[in-house]
């Protein structure tokens, strides 16, 4: 796998990971502030993002399938962690 796929893959799951975390963040203050982080439209922003996670990976990951998901995963779960950890501590 060539640096520039291996670039764009990480780089571009790594904004899908911060796109996922705004999306439920703002699906949950807009439709259930003062209820439970666990709600139906905060899950439905969850859904959304997975279908973009995986619309993005099957265009760029081609012919490195089996590197290219593990690349492609581990940025987008690892991106999400980080947001969660660093807000989570503040």
């Amino acid at each position: 796998m060539s640096f520039k796929r291996q670039a764009l893959i990480m780089v571009g799951n790594a904004l899908i990971g911060l796109f996922t975390c705004y999306l439920y963040l703002y699906f949950w203050i807009a439709f259930s502030f003062n209820g439970s982080i666990i709600s139906i439209e905060a899950l439905v922003s969850l859904l959304i993002s997975l279908l973009v996670f995986g619309v993005f990976n099957a265009l760029v990951v081609k012919e490195h399938k089996k590197v290219g998901w593990i690349y492609a995963l581990t940025t987008y779960i690892g991106t999400i962690a980080l947001f969660i950890l660093i807000f989570s501590v503040s």
